[in-house]
């Protein structure tokens, strides 16, 4: 059993959070080739904290086979999202989860389909043949819609003042998410704080839920009234708050950007077809996608007993964080760890969706993972459907993290109508005629 290298430093003077939140993934490079370890320690957010960032750390700390960590988000969050399965631990968090869990089962699921096709379809019908399209702004406007749609019911096209004011709210609301926890408001003026507008943000939209539940007699929140006891309207709303907050549509959106980059580029150009009629591909694409680019780069967790993590010993009263983005790229588990390559999930290796954490592992697992990807499977079929893309020239694609991995520009996609093609069939990929064959002029626009 080892101790965990590194050092912790003095509160505040040795404290690294501003050091992290400026470029996490620098900073977490280099702690790791000053220690020589994906496991180290420092000081963050004024608390002796061990960094994870081993495949094999993270899956210790999220199995939590011992008992040893409780959830780390209550103290920053707590007070945007009120009480809600994410700021739940034991027994009260199990109950949860298996009443939950009868929300996204497959027949569950299986009811929401329409909708989720309706709303793709009538977004995918508004691109223009030959537009330069923003993959980032167009996604979240599709799975936004989509997610409100869902789970309050609301419709887009009847209630458009309603939808443009409760999308400007969860806005509001999400910039409290990522900004300091402070509250405040100037008497007789209308400045205050982010924190403040979250707050009041917050409020207007259990307003508006508690509205929405009176009217609606199906759908997602009748199902959620029955299995989360109606007469616990807090938890019923602070849940409903959760599944309509904007942290849903930007993991969504930044999932579906980062696989059209990945499958828009001129040397990938191919798979787009792959992705139309190739299902083991298509798999194989979507966990390559969420283990180089998982939404959210990690959690943090606090220790209430002694434990081993890796092989390192990690006391009780220290933080934790586990960072997903290092340890999916682990060069102990995947080979060539920053390369793109789908492939090495239809080969006969090691490597498995227990190396993947983008959603969680274990008994903190996200419950809703398979509607995520039913909806991000049909947003693509039907852009796929109808669209060929590739990426116009000279952008950046370089990411920024937090507080949401996505891209830090604006990717642009030069879209092409797509026909029927006559070699169908055909494997020569290079030479079908349904590749994207758009003016040079159009594509080599620089932004």
């Amino acid at each position: 059993m080892a101790h965990v290298p590194g050092h912790v430093g003095f509160p505040l003077l040795g404290d690294k959070s501003y050091e992290f939140y400026k470029n996490p993934i620098q900073f977490v490079e280099k702690h790791i080739e000053h220690c020589k370890s994906r496991v180290f320690a420092t000081r963050f957010l004024n608390k002796p904290t061990v960094f994870v960032c081993s495949n094999k750390g993270v899956r210790d700390v999220l199995a939590d086979r011992g008992g040893c960590f409780e959830l780390g988000y209550k103290a920053f969050m707590g007070q945007i999202f009120g009480d809600n399965i994410l700021f739940t631990d034991g027994d009260e968090a199990h109950m949860l989860r298996d009443a939950l869990g009868h929300l996204f089962t497959s027949d569950a699921i299986h009811s929401y389909e329409a909708t989720v096709k309706r709303i793709a379809q009538r977004h995918v019908a508004s691109i223009k043949d030959g537009q330069s399209l923003c993959l980032y702004a167009f996604f979240k406007q599709v799975v936004t819609e989509i997610c409100l749609s869902l789970f309050l019911g609301l419709d887009f096209l009847e209630s458009q003042e309603a939808a443009e004011t409760v999308v400007g709210l969860t806005t509001t609301h999400w910039h409290g998410i990522i900004s300091v926890p402070v509250h405040f408001k100037l008497p007789g003026a209308h400045h205050a704080s982010t924190f403040s507008k979250a707050l009041a943000a917050k409020n207007e939209l259990l307003d508006f839920i508690r509205k929405q539940r009176s009217k609606t007699s199906q759908g997602f929140v009748k199902r959620i009234e029955e299995v989360v006891s109606k007469e616990e309207d807090v938890l019923v709303n602070n849940h409903l708050l959760l599944f309509t907050s904007a942290l849903v549509p930007k993991g969504l959106s930044s999932l579906l950007t980062s696989a059209a980059i990945e499958v828009g580029k001129p040397e990938t150009l191919h798979l787009q077809r792959e992705l139309r009629t190739n299902p083991q591909v298509k798999h194989s694409i979507y966990k390559e996608i969420q283990r180089l680019y998982p939404p959210f780069l990690g959690g943090r967790r606090l220790v209430r007993k002694d434990c081993i993590v890796d092989g390192y010993k990690v006391p009780a009263g220290h933080a934790v964080v586990f960072m997903t983005y290092p340890a999916q790229r682990d060069p102990q588990v995947y080979i060539e760890p920053d390369q793109f390559n789908y492939r090495r999930w239809m080969a006969d290796t090691p490597v498995t969706e227990e190396n993947l954490f983008a959603f969680g592992y274990g008994p903190r697992g996200c419950i809703g993972q398979q509607l995520v990807w039913n909806i991000i499977d049909t947003v693509m079929n039907e852009l796929l459907t109808h669209y060929q893309w590739e990426l116009l020239d000279g952008q950046n694609l370089t990411h920024k993290y937090l507080p949401v991995s996505r891209p830090k520009g604006s990717i642009m996609a030069f879209m092409r109508k797509r026909a029927s093609c006559p070699c169908s069939g055909s494997v020569d990929h290079e030479s079908c005629c349904c590749q994207v064959g758009g003016s040079s002029d159009a594509k080599s626009q620089k932004v």
